[in-house]
């Protein structure tokens, strides 16, 4: 049940984002070797795909490009992906209301500089595995799929990963 070839990956650091399919498909994000995350007061047990630490896994109806490159890795607004605000989380941002306008609606996102600083550690840390041949699939069947075979540490919803089941505690009260 792999779902991933190794060989189909975008870095960020060396590759055009044309290289990622603009249709809809799953992602699996993983740290880079010598990449991590900071240490919080519970540090998780990571699975590996090919040697990697196994970060988050995704799906989307509309375009990989969009939601892989545009929102994850260079987006600006952590409000609109909820690995970007995992991570900012994890590393400490506070967080600023996303809507100017409606500054109490509960949707948050982190100031200019963190968002610019968590793109840079994103894009220097991270490696996107990507698969836009899923036609044939129920994408919301398959997104559980996804988490319940890799057990990513950042994904929250649809996971029970005993293993890592007080860090995503933990991940929930950062996230707030």
């Amino acid at each position: 049940m792999n779902y991933f070839n190794k060989d189909i990956n975008f870095n960020p650091i060396k590759d055009s984002f044309k290289k990622i399919p603009n249709s809809p498909g799953i992602y699996m994000l993983c740290l880079k070797n010598g990449a991590s995350l900071p240490s919080t007061d519970i540090n998780p047990i990571y699975n590996q795909f090919h040697g990697l630490d196994i970060l988050y896994n995704g799906i989307t109806e509309k375009s990989l490009q969009t939601r892989d490159y545009k929102n994850h890795f260079v987006g600006n607004n952590a409000g609109r992906s909820t690995l970007r605000k995992s991570i900012g989380s994890i590393f400490g941002y506070p967080k600023v209301p996303r809507d100017i306008n409606n500054p109490n609606n509960g949707k948050t996102k982190f100031n200019d500089q963190d968002e610019i600083k968590l793109s840079k550690w994103m894009n220097e840390s991270l490696i996107l595995f990507f698969n836009g041949d899923v036609a044939e699939y129920n994408l919301d069947q398959l997104e559980y799929d996804l988490i319940d075979y890799y057990r990513p540490v950042l994904n929250i919803l649809k996971n029970y990963d005993e293993n890592n089941k007080l860090f995503r505690k933990e991940l929930k009260r950062l996230r707030k």
